[in-house]
């Protein structure tokens, strides 16, 4: 039943030390869950190295585990507990492989390193405690997190409010995570969790710099991603979808290159890094752009006709779309809500097809800075001025770069098309049709966002990543000489099979590093003012919470149904909330999980 809007005044004790408890919690769930799922692998010659790796490969598995679990009932207590026996039972099944990998990683950790990542956890988990909560989490993201908590999915949900027919995974992840009752209120820490994630995959690869490496595209990568996490901090307290997506997006970008620049062959760390990018569709559809870049694993498998392996990738990624479309099917009766060129099923509940169309043109029109219905069709030159003039100094800055780098990625994909025909009896190398294939995804991923939905937000890692990628190739391509180059053009750039240090010129790897230096000083200056600017804050003690609006009752069938009272915002607590009032009725009167129909009156 839904909770009488007084129940958040007893939930004012939120403790910010939750946050690095659900952490604890979400870390040892995620990694166990991932280690489990990549154990398989090792029969295909891959091996898990790195934390980062099975603690994203158990997100994306622990996402698929609450979404089925949602078609069945709250995602609360009984999926921790259920978790917990998982957990326990894959710890003691698995205990001399865990043992065998913990006993190697820990030979890469040095003491120094070690308190770094422990002051980056506290950093993260103190911007987790408190920020800016984006305008959608309290309009409707605290909402759907608290269906998929006490209800799982409803059919027709999206009758009540059209948003949540946007069915992001992240909620599901979100909601497991959410532990009410446990803590005796909502915690919000699942995207800080995925945003530490990301920082020491980008730390933990800009360290190894030290050993005398060659300076790599991935460096350049990662700073833009630090680049991005910087801009994020203030807001990684907020579930937004959008910030999910971005953080998944980077993170594949750069272990990608990681794979590429350290001259790996086996299929399977491609193949794995593209079911990433399939869950990564599954929190925000519009990366379905970034799946071009299974075509290296899928060209791999098909040259040595590897069709076992080839269903086992493709029955995978069903595995990780079915359970978010039946959502999608359940919430909205369309199969990838607001877009209707799916047209499978006929239910009661269905949203009408001219909304749905309608919500989609809307997302456009909105973000292309577009107010007025009558501009839906207006061509790229009629709106990109008034959008670009709407944009913050850096956020121009960015865009400035892409249009100067799109020319820049074009010619590097020019050179590289030619140096993989001159090349192609050799077979395929870095500088050839891996870069042709890397390369074209970060341009094509840029042009998309730029012509669909611009909001700067939607594809901010495809505005950081087109420039970085670029830069990091021209400079890597410009930098090596001699037999170095020659190197690099046998698939050697920044790995070398045979275990000796790479090292670039000197002096292209001292200005890297110096402008890598000065880059990482100023960001840490702005992080350090943040800190300083919100240190006032009463959330040492207490976490910030969603936020509180004034709504009025609507009776729907028997149920009470809060409506904002203005703005739209309604926050986590005034349950369950509609936009506004419509002309809909529960399918089940008086049964909420019955879910919601269009009004046949």
């Amino acid at each position: 039943m839904p909770a009488a809007p007084g129940a958040s005044a007893r939930r004012k004790k939120r403790n910010m030390l939750y946050v690095l408890l659900n952490w604890c919690w979400l870390s040892i769930t995620a990694f166990l869950t991932g280690f489990v799922f990549l154990a398989p692998f090792e029969r295909l010659g891959y091996r898990p190295k790195r934390v980062t790796g099975v603690w994203m490969a158990g997100l994306a598995a622990l996402t698929g585990y609450a979404q089925v679990f949602s078609l069945f009932g709250g995602v609360g207590a009984g999926a921790n507990l259920l978790l917990a026996l998982f957990c326990v039972l894959s710890a003691v099944l698995l205990r001399k492989r865990l043992a065998e990998f913990w006993r190697l990683r820990r030979k890469e950790l040095s003491r120094p390193k070690l308190l770094l990542l422990a002051a980056l956890t506290l950093l993260l988990a103190y911007g987790t405690s408190r920020g800016f909560l984006h305008v959608d989490t309290d309009l409707y993201h605290a909402q759907a997190i608290r269906w998929i908590e006490e209800y799982g999915v409803a059919p027709g949900l999206g009758n009540l409010h059209s948003r949540f027919a946007y069915n992001s995974a992240a909620f599901a992840l979100c909601a497991l995570f959410s532990m009410k009752w446990l803590f005796g209120q909502p915690v919000h820490a699942a995207q800080g969790f995925l945003a530490l994630a990301v920082a020491i995959q980008c730390v933990c690869g800009l360290l190894t710099l030290g050993t005398g490496r060659r300076v790599r595209i991935s460096d350049f990568m990662r700073l833009g991603a630090v680049y991005y996490l910087t801009v994020l901090f203030g807001e990684i307290v907020s579930p937004a979808t959008d910030y999910f997506a971005m953080l998944l997006v980077f993170y594949v970008l750069t272990a990608w290159l990681d794979e590429l620049e350290a001259g790996e062959k086996n299929a399977a760390p491609y193949a794995l890094l593209s079911l990433l990018l399939v869950f990564t569709v599954t929190v925000k559809l519009s990366a379905a752009v970034l799946l071009a870049l299974a075509l290296k694993p899928a060209a791999m498998l098909l040259a040595g006709k590897k069709w076992r392996q080839i269903g086992l990738y493709l029955g995978l990624g069903l595995l990780i779309c079915l359970p978010w479309m039946i959502r999608g099917v359940l919430i909205s009766g369309w199969l990838f809500y607001p877009f209707t060129f799916v047209d499978l099923f006929s239910v009661d509940w269905k949203m009408e097809k001219g909304y749905a169309d309608s919500d989609a043109k809307e997302i456009q029109v909105f973000a292309r800075g577009l107010y007025d219905v009558n501009l839906y069709d207006t061509p790229f030159a009629g709106w990109a001025g008034n959008w670009f003039s709407r944009l913050r100094g850096m956020e121009k800055l960015w865009i400035v770069s892409c249009v100067l780098c799109a020319a820049a990625d074009a010619a590097s994909l020019v050179i590289c098309a030619a140096g993989a025909w001159k090349r192609r009896r050799k077979g395929s190398s870095f500088l050839g049709r891996d870069w042709l294939l890397y390369g074209a995804v970060l341009l094509i991923g840029y042009l998309f966002w730029q012509f669909s939905a611009p909001l700067v937000r939607y594809g901010y890692a495809y505005v950081i990543a087109l420039p970085a990628g670029t830069a990091g190739f021209w400079f890597c391509f410009l930098t090596a000489s001699g037999g170095e180059k020659a190197g690099m053009r046998n698939a050697r750039m920044g790995g070398t099979a045979g275990g000796g240090r790479e090292r670039g010129t000197g002096a292209a790897r001292s200005v890297f590093l110096l402008c890598a230096g000065v880059f990482l000083l100023y960001k840490a200056a702005d992080l350090s003012a943040a800190v300083r600017s919100s240190a006032g804050q009463p959330y040492y003690v207490r976490q910030q919470g969603y936020g509180e609006y004034e709504a009025v009752a609507w009776e729907l069938d028997g149920i009470t149904v809060y409506v904002p009272a203005d703005g739209g915002k309604i926050g986590y607590d005034k349950f369950p909330s509609a936009p506004r009032v419509q002309d809909i009725e529960l399918r089940e009167k008086g049964n909420l999980r019955a879910g919601f129909r269009p009004s046949d009156g």
